[in-house]
């Protein structure tokens, strides 16, 4: 059993079962107006807005409930990320399949094209993906042996290429972090992270309202390599995730610090506190398990979530 709300729906509304013999849902993702829902027998359902084909459905408008794509039928997919208005899956064997906006190249399939209905698998010959995340604009993906790709919009640099490259239509390899060996990739609005197997965070893109916690002298406004960031150094973080101007990182205390853009107060702290860099989101009774930011939607402003847990053997693994 899972739940949802529409646009103008006052309430979450009841579905369930996730999908045909009761399947289990694994994994829900949300762009600005879509949604994907990964099932246990690695079916992919959508719903939401498909004006730039998001949804992964030709000839609809608008699901208003969700429905299983059909191109993803057979590829038992793994993981799936959505973006403002463009979705990955990652299948099984490790191929990535990307459809909706690709104007900006954030679809990865070699051509600035602004609407893709189909899913269309990304060339990475000789790599197997084993995570891959949206931002607005821009994709990021990390493969077995440790490798980030980058693609999409490089407008700040947050494909961390470096300042010369333009948006890129292919992935490509972000040379920096090679030989680091890499948990996890978190894309946001402009913004990428990349967490280390020994809990080095490395952020990059920009930085125009703190949200890659940079510190020192002459802080820039946005970073178009990757860059160790210290002021993580010494939380424990196990799992970032980024929203669209903010990041939120979780550590192995179960604990969750937050910062970025605070004018809606997503950071979890009042909205007029001065204070810059990670600062710990209080008054949460319980250990944390779980934390997802979200990004701006028409009007409304972005949010954070997080889920709770009372009981450390529910935390992740540590990283050792």
């Amino acid at each position: 059993m899972y739940f949802c709300r529409s646009e103008g729906s006052p309430r979450p509304q009841k579905r369930g079962p996730a999908g045909a013999g009761g399947d289990a849902l694994l994994q829900a993702a949300s762009g600005e107006h879509h949604s994907l829902l990964l099932l246990s027998d690695g079916a992919v359902q959508s719903c939401g807005d498909n004006s730039r084909g998001q949804l992964g459905r030709k000839g609809v408008q608008r699901g208003e409930r969700p429905e299983r794509i059909p191109a993803l039928e057979t590829l038992q997919v793994c993981l799936v990320s959505c973006g403002k208005e463009h979705s990955l899956a990652v299948c099984h064997k490790g191929r990535v399949f990307a459809w909706g906006a690709g104007s900006d190249g954030q679809l990865g399939t070699g051509e600035f094209k602004e609407i893709n209905f189909i899913p269309k698998k990304i060339t990475l010959t000789g790599v197997k993906i084993i995570q891959v995340s949206c931002g607005h604009y821009h994709s990021l993906a990390l493969s077995e042996d440790g490798q980030v790709f980058s693609w999409g919009k490089n407008s700040h640099g947050q494909l961390g290429l470096g300042k010369e490259f333009p948006s890129q239509a292919n992935p490509q390899r972000v040379r920096s972090l090679d030989g680091i060996p890499l948990a996890q990739v978190a894309a946001g609005g402009a913004h990428s992270f990349a967490l280390s197997l020994l809990g080095t965070s490395f952020g990059w893109g920009s930085n125009s309202a703190g949200q890659l916690a940079l510190s020192g002298n002459n802080v820039p406004v946005q970073t178009c390599k990757p860059r160790s960031v210290g002021a993580l150094k010494n939380l424990g973080v196990i799992y970032i995730s980024c929203g669209y101007e903010h990041t939120a990182v979780l550590t192995q205390d179960g604990k969750v610090f937050t910062f970025g853009d605070n004018s809606y107060g997503q950071l979890g702290h009042s909205p007029t506190a001065e204070k810059r860099g990670p600062q710990l989101v209080e008054r949460i009774e319980g250990l944390v398990s779980q934390i997802d930011c979200g990004r701006p939607c028409g009007s409304s402003q972005t949010h954070f979530c997080w889920n709770i847990r009372r009981f450390c053997d529910n935390l992740p693994v540590k990283l050792e």
